[in-house]
């Protein structure tokens, strides 16, 4: 049966499943309906409160939550919020509900209309606005099947793109190119690519954001833009403070170094290229207006030739102890395992420490509901193209689970 027969025979299948009362939610639900031709649904993005769609009149939509100003709605991975002076207490309705099978989730290049069927005819029920992610639970031809405000409504493929996921960059080590034979290698990236890649984010208008943003969108309290993107540095190097910290603060932008705390000076080194010099003290304070500091361990960052990465098995005292000299040094919730070593041994001690996410060397980009101790990231090679730097951040083979 070829795709386009199955999906509209899958269409069928789903207008039977249209109000005939068989499917309605119970009386003990609570709905509401707007007072006027529409209401806002506000959801926070990245921290910032936000409208974010609209739910329509003549249609009911299940309350999931409230608070002394809002109702809260599903609106796919978040609660969406709709204020109270805006809506009434409604009837229960007769709702077409699926089973909860998110497949994946894409992002409106319009806003999107989200349209029922009823005795053959299509009527819209609200908005989701264009940019934001929304999980997808089924498809057709021509639509998708979203849940929205605890109905299943259908949106127009053709006005949305795949979600990439959210990239989490990785980088360590920059010199000037005249300077990079002193240290040539995957983690040394040219100055002159850095640069290259930070104004191409800023053109392409992308969002840097924080751990702590990106871990509130991964357990789906919170949306993100549809271009947002984590910047990460690993180890703490000198290097970071002289080249990327004055072009990111030129750019306005945000990013995170994973500090091997115990490498820290208690006062600033000379730069030298010919060699590795580590962030002071002093220098991380300077630096807080553009980065936010997590930890790559205290002194485990070590690698034994006989048995592997420290973490993978030194015993478990030790570990806590090296893990909680870390957190003491920059305040870190978040980590990087050293080597992208782990198992499920080094993540409950992670969890014992009290992280309360942490990462990979895994390739991938992320999505709500992805485990938090298992964070993929991409990492940036030096001599990549700006077309390959591209593919990190829109992986054309990645789709959500």
């Amino acid at each position: 049966m070829s795709n386009k027969v199955l999906g509209s025979v899958l269409l069928v299948a789903l207008l039977l499943l249209l109000p005939d009362g068989k499917h309605a939610k119970t009386n003990q639900n609570v709905f509401i309906q707007t007072i006027g031709p529409s209401a806002p649904i506000y959801a926070y993005v990245a921290d910032e409160l936000k409208e974010v769609g609209k739910i329509y009149r003549g249609r009911v939509f299940e309350v999931v939550g409230k608070n002394e100003t809002y109702y809260f709605i599903q609106y796919g991975f978040v609660k969406g919020m709709v204020k109270k002076r805006d809506v009434k207490l409604g009837k229960p309705s007769e709702f077409t509900k699926l089973a909860d099978r998110l497949k994946r989730s894409v992002i409106g290049t319009k806003d999107l209309q989200v349209y029922i069927f009823q005795n053959g005819n299509k009527q819209s029920i609200g908005k989701i606005n264009a940019g934001v992610r929304y999980p997808v639970k089924a498809e057709t031809h021509l639509f998708y099947v979203v849940e929205f405000g605890g109905r299943d409504g259908y949106i127009y493929k053709h006005v949305t793109e795949k979600d990439p996921g959210v990239p989490v960059l990785l980088y360590h080590h920059i010199l000037e190119d005249k300077d990079e034979h002193f240290f040539k290698g995957t983690t040394t990236v040219p100055l002159s690519q850095f640069r290259d890649e930070m104004n191409y984010l800023k053109k392409q208008h992308y969002t840097t954001i924080t751990p702590q943003q990106l871990l509130a969108y991964v357990k789906k309290e919170q949306l993100l833009p549809p271009k947002s993107v984590l910047i990460t540095f690993d180890d703490g190097l000198k290097s970071n403070y002289v080249y990327a910290y004055p072009l990111l603060k030129r750019l306005n932008f945000k990013a995170t170094i994973f500090m091997i705390t115990g490498r820290m000076r208690p006062s600033p080194q000379p730069f030298d290229p010919r060699g590795l010099q580590f962030l002071s003290k002093q220098e991380v304070a300077e630096m807080k207006d553009v980065f936010t500091f997590e930890s790559h361990t205290s002194h485990f960052h070590l690698f034994d030739k006989k048995h592997g990465p420290y973490l993978l098995f030194k015993p478990y005292d030790e570990i806590m102890d090296d893990l909680k000299a870390s957190i003491a040094k920059v305040n870190a919730t978040a980590i990087a395992y050293p080597f992208g070593a782990y198992n499920g041994r080094v993540i409950q001690i992670v969890k014992d420490a009290g992280f309360t996410m942490a990462f990979t060397t895994k390739k991938g980009t992320i999505y709500p509901g992805d485990p938090v101790f298992e964070l993929k990231r991409q990492w940036v090679y030096p001599h990549i193209t700006l077309r390959q730097f591209e593919q990190l951040l829109t992986p054309s083979s990645k789709t959500s689970p």
